[in-house]
C-alpha cells in the first residue's frame, strides 16, 4: 500500500467548558484586599484606570464592563475568570498569568502582554489593534471572531493554537517556536519573520498568498 502524502491535521485546543458566571458576590477593583488575592466575586463596570494591580491573584472571578486603561497589571494571574466587555486602550500585562479563562467582546487598543503565559485561554470576539506576545508561551489557545491590526508572536511558545473566523492585518514571527497552531481560520494580510511559521497549519490559498515570502526567505528568483 503506498504512503500516504496527507498531513497529518492539527490537535486543536483543549479547552474546559468554561464557567457561566452564576452569581458572585461583588468586588471592587479599587479597594482590593491587602494580599491582593480576590477569589469568586464579580466586577462590574468598575474603573480601574491607572491602578497599580501589579501580582495581583483574581480566580473563579468575573470581570464585566471593566475599564483597566492604564492599569498595572505587571505578573498579575487570572485563573478560572471571564471577561466580559472588557475595553481599554492600553493594557499593560506584561509577565501575567492566565489559565482557564474567557474573555468575550474586547476591545483593546494596546495590549502588552510580552512574557505571558497563557493556558487554557478564549478570546471570543472583539476588536484589538495591537497585540504583543514577543516571548509568552501558548498552549491551547483559541482566537475566534476576532479583528486584530498586529498581532506580535516573535520569540513565543506556541502549542495547539488555532484561529476560527478572524482578521489579522498583520502576523509577527520573528523567531516564534510553533507546534499544531491552526492558521486556516484567519485571513491574514501581511506577515513579519516568515521563517518561523514553521510547525503552523496553513490553506492552500493562504499558502499562494505566503509563495513570495517564501520564496523571498529561501533567496529563490522567480521569473
Amino acid at each position: 500500500m503506498p504512503a500516504s502524502n496527507a498531513s497529518p491535521t492539527p490537535r486543536p485546543p483543549r479547552l474546559p467548558g468554561f464557567d457561566a458566571g452564576g452569581e458572585r458576590p461583588s468586588g471592587d477593583l479599587t479597594a482590593l484586599d491587602l494580599d491582593g488575592r480576590s477569589d469568586g466575586l464579580l466586577f462590574d463596570s468598575d474603573d480601574a484606570a491607572g491602578q497599580d494591580l501589579d501580582d495581583t491573584v483574581f480566580t473563579d472571578c468575573t470581570l464585566r464592563r471593566v475599564s483597566l486603561m492604564g492599569a498595572d497589571l505587571n505578573r498579575a494571574t487570572f485563573g478560572n475568570c471571564r471577561f466580559e466587555d472588557l475595553t481599554a486602550a492600553a493594557l499593560r500585562a506584561p509577565d501575567s498569568g492566565w489559565w482557564n479563562t474567557r474573555l468575550e467582546r474586547t476591545r483593546i487598543g494596546s495590549a502588552e502582554l510580552h512574557g505571558a503565559s497563557l493556558r487554557a485561554v478564549l478570546i471570543d470576539g472583539g476588536k484589538l489593534d495591537l497585540v504583543n506576545l514577543r516571548g509568552a508561551k501558548l498552549k491551547d489557545v483559541l482566537f475566534r471572531s476576532l479583528i486584530i491590526d498586529e498581532l506580535d508572536l516573535g520569540e513565543v511558545q506556541a502549542e495547539r493554537v488555532a484561529f476560527e473566523d478572524c482578521r489579522v492585518g498583520m502576523l509577527v514571527l520573528n523567531g516564534a517556536r510553533l507546534r499544531d497552531v491552526d492558521l486556516r481560520g484567519a485571513r491574514i494580510g501581511g506577515m513579519a519573520g516568515i521563517s518561523g511559521v514553521r510547525g503552523a497549519t496553513v490553506s492552500d490559498l493562504q499558502l499562494q498568498d505566503l509563495a513570495p515570502l517564501l520564496a523571498a526567505e529561501a533567496g529563490l528568483r522567480v521569473l
